[in-house]
């Protein structure tokens, strides 16, 4: 009975590392995954920007 409690805080202890490590891996993971996913053209999240919008804008002034 003497060592039951120091095993089960032991367990905790290294349950909360696998923890930790298996939340590292995955943020790890997804991180890669952004950088190597490319964005939809077609998406609601980016805004396409047309060039004849540009260029029928009146609020700009022209340079010539």
């Amino acid at each position: 009975m003497f060592n039951f409690g120091n095993q089960v805080k032991e367990k905790a202890r290294q349950q909360k590392q696998i923890d930790k490590a298996s939340k590292r891996i995955m943020a790890k993971q997804q991180k890669a995954n952004m950088k190597t996913h490319t964005p939809n053209v077609g998406s609601d999240i980016a805004e396409p920007i047309l060039a004849d919008d540009i260029v029928k804008s009146t609020d700009l002034p022209i340079r010539l």
